[in-house]
């Protein structure tokens, strides 16, 4: 999930939210921190009854809708709504921790990011605190179903108030409207990337992700030399084998590799990562003969590489720059021009090359785009596969094909959709990731 960060916060713990040690967090009673905007106390847990569980999904929704903050629980507080002092033997368990995680899932719509985490008092083990860090949402607003109608509460001082009507409408007006930045962002980041790009012999599907909430890599000797190390040698694709990384650079604000190797274009696999985490993948898809009068975009093929690039711009996202939340998303085939038009096959029927029913010649890029969770994409699953159906059927419907075969709106293979060389190693992956695989057909 993604950090909480906050400057004031981590000046009263005096270390990040995410690092803050037990003695810490008892020290704001001794500093006789109030409650605030982004800061509640609780002396207890929530209770398993419905008004329970109603209260911990407002107060989470409440912090997600306003500025994010922090739920301390096992923390007494005066008649001045000041930390007083921890609760003794407040017991804490990874069970308690579910329990809340599986209560927040159902009470609060859409999900907001949230992370649930046990500060153990390590001179008595099994007490201390629960910090429910709850990051400031982009999705916002979210709502909470209070009296069989649908709230949307907000911290307002220590206290939590609801949106009125109009302020919800102006809270979705701002939520489709940084949608559309964030899309416009990835716009900027792919252009990059294609600036660079080698697209002569070859077409590419290229994949941007940019974060909601932003993380950061620093761009130094360091930071460029474990990259370096991380990628050259490396097939980042998981399904279909690809080639290696076989160089690293440095460009403004960004780290970049790719499978080149003369000339100074990127070449076969490309992959540039911002300092925000923001990224662009591509990786080709068709090579072109010289007589070619097409680019011949084989679905199969294009499936596999977008589940591959997605899950690779997602961990890099995560896990080199500590971004998180949910992610916008945007795909496209490129060089797609009336010189060389794009067309969909496929070529299960013993290896020869057919074109898709239906499909229509492209005479320029299509693209797609859709929303994701960061987590979600950067783990081996069912929402990596939704997410694959989302941009995969996004481009073949501007080829006037209906839908993505290979992959199932729910996350499912479908295996009949696979050549036989790939079935043998994609069942073996789907049954370590706990993906379904069916013999669906699609009518």
């Amino acid at each position: 999930m993604a950090p909480l960060r906050s400057r004031r916060l981590e000046a009263l713990l005096g270390a990040l939210v995410a690092d803050a040690s037990y003695g810490q967090v008892a020290g704001l009673a001794s500093a006789k921190a109030p409650e605030d905007f982004d800061l509640d106390f609780k002396s207890k847990t929530y209770k398993p009854s419905d008004e329970g569980k109603r209260n911990l999904s407002i107060d989470v929704a409440a912090m997600a809708n306003t500025a994010g903050g922090l739920i301390i629980l096992g923390m007494e507080e005066d008649d001045q709504a000041r930390a007083l002092k921890p609760v003794e033997d407040f017991a804490v368990t990874d069970a308690e921790v579910n329990r809340m995680s599986q209560i927040v899932a159902a009470g609060v719509g859409p999900l907001p990011s949230m992370d649930i985490r046990i500060v153990e008092n390590e001179e008595k083990p099994g007490t201390g605190f629960y910090l429910i860090a709850v990051p400031r949402s982009l999705t916002a607003p979210h709502a909470v179903l209070v009296n069989d109608s649908l709230r949307f509460p907000r911290r307002n001082g220590r206290t939590t108030a609801y949106l009125s009507e109009p302020e919800v409408a102006q809270a979705y007006r701002e939520r489709f409207a940084g949608l559309q930045s964030r899309l416009d962002v990835a716009e900027v980041h792919e252009r990059f990337l294609l600036e660079r790009l080698n697209t002569d012999l070859m077409t590419y599907v290229v994949l941007t992700l940019v974060p909601d909430q932003d993380g950061h890599v620093e761009i130094n000797y360091s930071s460029f030399n474990a990259f370096r190390t991380a990628m050259l040698n490396r097939d980042p694709m998981q399904i279909y084998p690809g080639t290696d990384f076989k160089r690293a650079f440095v460009g403004p604000d960004r780290l970049m590799t790719d499978a080149g190797y003369g000339d100074h274009r990127m070449d076969l696999i490309a992959f540039v990562l911002h300092r925000t985490g923001a990224g662009s993948f591509a990786a080709a898809v068709d090579r072109r003969r010289e007589d070619s009068s097409s680019s011949d975009i084989e679905d199969e093929y294009l499936t596999a590489r977008v589940i591959s690039g997605l899950q690779f711009l997602a961990k890099n996202a995560r896990d080199r720059a500590a971004a998180g939340g949910s992610v916008s998303l945007r795909a496209t085939l490129v060089p797609v021009t009336p010189e060389l038009p794009a067309r969909l096959v496929h070529s299960r029927n013993f290896g020869s090359t057919q074109t898709l029913g239906g499909t229509i010649s492209l005479v320029t890029p299509p693209v797609a785009t859709t929303l994701a969770d960061l987590d979600d994409l950067a783990s081996d699953g069912p929402q990596l596969l939704t997410t694959t159906f989302a941009l995969v059927s996004g481009l073949k419907q501007q080829f006037g094909y209906p839908e993505a075969l290979q992959v199932s709106a729910d996350g499912h293979i479908r295996i009949k959709y696979w050549t036989t060389q790939i079935g043998a190693a994609l069942q073996s992956w789907a049954e370590q990731n706990s993906v379904e695989v069916t013999e669906d057909t699609v009518n």
